[in-house]
Formats: structure tokens, sequence, C-alpha cells
């Protein structure tokens, strides 16, 4: 019994320390475990943080990359943005250099800004008197001596300032013209308003060159005034013009209108108040091809005058063709036949009379029955254009005007004119100009007075 007992109590003692030992096993097992897993969570975070941190800084990184370059490509894109090149804008050609405008594009804006000139000397000498002392316009021709005895001047007339812009929209190119010149009549400088003009599209607005004068036509001449006959006016008003085909453009204008009307020489111009109840409407039609262009303009007006008892008006209508034509690639020939009744305000020696006390108004008048007649006017100028080289051109022409007077008319109202120039300019580089011209004019009145004037003028130019 004792033996089995003891073996029994022997078993259980081995079973248990092995129970123990198997439980401290496990124990240091788990707490191994333990460790070595909170060890490892510290390591992960750790090691998590450390790249967050990498990661942010990257991220940083790529930011500033973006910044960078985010910059230098609007640098780029500023310092690459193409100035566009406005076209030119219609001038007469003594005024156009073969310098370009210079052009800037404004800041935080698509708008292209052009701005360009010339500063411009005339030195003229008169063999007669003209009472339009800067621009040789014949019908200012004195009749009587001792009108003036200042015959010679220096005068910066023609000098010039432009502002032009382009603005691309949704409609098409926007443009804008301000441009203005020096001249008066008596060769003081004096700020004269020419072109005030926005342009969208096909549509125009505000004041430049009439639909019914073609300013290509103007010959290459030094003189300011220019021909006695030439179509030249600018005044606001609303434009229309569109291409009808590859070389061939219309254009439809809403014009300011200005009556003048011919006082009867009875009567004095405080008797009178002209009428201008509508305004004119001009159409045009250009035609190009490569023997240089072809122009036909019209222009409808209504011409009245209102007294304290009467009120009369009515058409006046003009027809004006010109153009150029290429000879040789040296020379061409520049004109324009112009006639109808009650343009004399838009036509170079009646526009503006320097006598408008002594010879009333030059678009409609009271005939011989007593009714209000629009006075008709012709004239016409042909000049030839020769470009003896790169350096070197000349021009030469002539020009006549001729008004059928009404009868009732005063004395000084001018009957018809003459105009003629011949130069050789002189272009010693793309800014610069200069020449010599000779000029001769006659003019003769309703009544028969005449006069005539030899001018001779040298002039330079400087483009900026």
């Amino acid at each position: 019994m004792t033996k089995p007992a003891q073996t029994i109590l022997s078993s259980r003692r081995f079973n248990a320390a092995r129970s123990l030992s198997l439980s401290l096993a496990a124990l240091s097992t788990l707490c191994s475990v333990s460790a070595y897993s909170e060890q490892t969570d510290k390591e992960r975070i750790k090691s998590l943080e450390q790249r967050l941190l990498e990661l942010e800084q990257q991220v940083q990184k790529k930011n500033n990359q973006s910044s960078t370059i985010t910059k230098d490509g609007k640098n780029k894109s500023n310092n690459s943005k193409k100035v566009v090149v406005i076209p030119k804008t219609t001038q007469r050609p003594s005024h156009d250099f073969e310098a370009p405008d210079k052009s800037i594009v404004l800041s935080n804006s698509d708008t292209t800004l052009q701005i360009g000139g010339q500063i411009w000397l005339d030195a003229i000498y008169n063999s007669g008197e003209m009472t339009n002392r800067a621009g040789f316009q014949t019908s200012s021709i004195a009749y009587e001596n001792n009108t003036t005895k200042d015959n010679t001047l220096l005068s910066v007339g023609q000098s010039n300032l432009s502002f032009k812009s382009y603005t691309p929209t949704q409609f098409g190119a926007m443009t804008t013209r301000f441009e203005f010149d020096m001249f008066d009549d008596q060769g003081n400088a004096d700020f004269n308003l020419t072109h005030l003009w926005g342009e969208i599209g096909d549509f125009g607005a505000g004041q430049t060159f009439s639909g019914f004068m073609d300013i290509n036509s103007f010959p290459n001449i030094l003189d300011f005034w220019g021909p006695n006959s030439m179509v030249f006016s600018r005044q606001p008003q609303v434009r229309y013009s569109t291409a009808v085909s590859e070389s061939g453009r219309i254009m439809f204008t809403i014009e300011k209108s200005a009556s003048d009307f011919a006082v009867p020489k009875s009567s004095t111009k405080a008797d009178y108040d002209d009428i201008n109840e509508l305004p004119d409407l001009t159409v045009s039609y250009l035609h190009k091809g490569d023997f240089g262009y072809i122009k036909s303009a019209m222009v409808f007006r209504q011409l009245g005058y209102e007294t304290l008892s009467t009120k009369d008006t009515t058409l006046g209508w003009g027809l004006n063709i010109s153009g150029a034509i290429t000879l040789t690639s040296a020379d061409s020939i520049k004109f324009q036949l112009a006639h109808g009744e009650g343009i004399g305000r838009y036509v170079n020696d009646t526009c503006c009379s320097y006598y408008s006390d002594e010879t009333g108004g030059v678009d409609a008048g009271i005939d011989g029955n007593g009714r209000l007649k629009a006075i008709p006017v012709t004239g016409g100028f042909a000049y030839y254009n020769k470009q003896w080289s790169k350096k070197w051109s000349s021009a030469i022409g002539y020009s006549y005007l001729t008004i059928d007077n009404l009868v009732t008319q005063k004395d000084k109202a001018i009957k018809n004119s003459a105009y003629s120039t011949a130069n050789l300019i002189w272009y010693p580089a793309s800014q610069i100009k200069a020449g010599v011209e000779l000029q001769y004019g006659d003019v003769q009145s309703k009544s028969n007075l005449e006069a005539d004037n030899f001018r001779v003028q040298a002039s330079v130019g400087f483009k900026y």
C-alpha cells in the first residue's frame, strides 16, 4: 500500500511541477510576446510619424515646384505674348512713313495700344497774298493787294499725334483711333481734332473721313490743303462696311449735316438760318485689283433755309469717282472726278471760304425764280507719281474746279479755280522725309475778278 501511495504522490507532484512549469513557460512566452508587441507598436507609430513627415515635406516641395512652374509659366506667357500689329489706318500718303508706329500690350488686358505721330515743319514763301497762309487753298488767294505783308511763313501745323488700339472680342476686332494735328490757317500751332473713331467688326462710330471722300486718292504732295477739287471732309458719323467679294467692299454712312446757304447779294447772313433737319447719307463701293483700285461714292443731302416768314428745302446729291492706277512698280496715277448739286461743303476750295461775308454760302441758294436750288459743282484732278529710287520720289499734277453760279449769289462767290504742284521728296531714313514743292493756283469770281499765286514750300518731317 505504501509503495503505490508514494508512487501516486510522486506522480501528482510531477504533474503539478509539470503544470507549473508549463504555466510559467506560457506566462513567460505571453510576457515576451506582449513586450515584443508593445515595442513593435511604438516602432510602427514612430515609423508612421516619420513617413508622414516625409510625405508632408514631399507635398510642400511639390507645392513649391508647382508655384514656381505657374509663376514661370505666367512670366513666359507674358514674355511670349506677341504684340498685335494694328493694320495701318488710312491717311494721306505724305504723312505715311516706312517706319511703323510703336505698339505696347497693356497689362492685365488683351488690348494693344499703338502710339505714333510726326513732327513736321513747313517753310513757305508766297509771291502773292493768301488769307489761308498755311494751306495752299486757291479760293483764299486775295483779289486785292496788300491783304497781308507777310509773304513768308514757318508752320508746324502738319505735326500730329495719334493713339490707336486693338482689342479682340467675341464680335470681332475692336479698334479705336484718337488723333489730332496742330494746323491753323495762319500758321499758329493749335490743337485740331481730326479723328475720334471706334470700330467693332463691320460697324463704326465717331469722327473720321467722310464716306463720300477717298483719302487714298490724295496725291503724295507736301501742301497740307491738297487739290482744290478734292472731296475732303472729316465729320461725326455712323458707318457700316462689309466685303461683298474678295475684291469688293460696300459702305454706308449716316453723317452730320451742315447746310451752307448762299445768302443773296441783297441780304445778310443774319436774315437766314440754315436748315439741318436730316443727316447726310452716303453709299460707296470699292473695287481692288492688280491694276490698283477704283472707288465710287454717292451722297444725298437735305438743304434748306428759314426766315421769319419763309422756309424752303431741296435735295442735294453728289457722285465721286476716284482711284489709283499702277503703271509699273515705280509709276502710278491717282485721280478723282466729282460732280453734284449742293456738295460745296465737301470740296476743298468751297468748303470754308475765307470771304464768307462777301461770298455767301456754297451749297444752295435762291435762283432767278425765287426758288431754292442746289448749286452745281464739278471738279477733278490727276496726279502722276514717280518713285525714282527707294530714297527719292516725285509727284506732279493738275486740278480744276468749276461752279455754276446762281444769279442771286454775291459778286465774289467763287466761279472756278485751278491748282497745280510739282515736288521732289527725299527719304534719308525710314523715320525721316524732306522735300521741296512748287505750287501755283488761280481763282475767278462770279463777277470775273481774277487772282493767282505762286508758292515755294520746303518741308521736313520726323516720325516718332
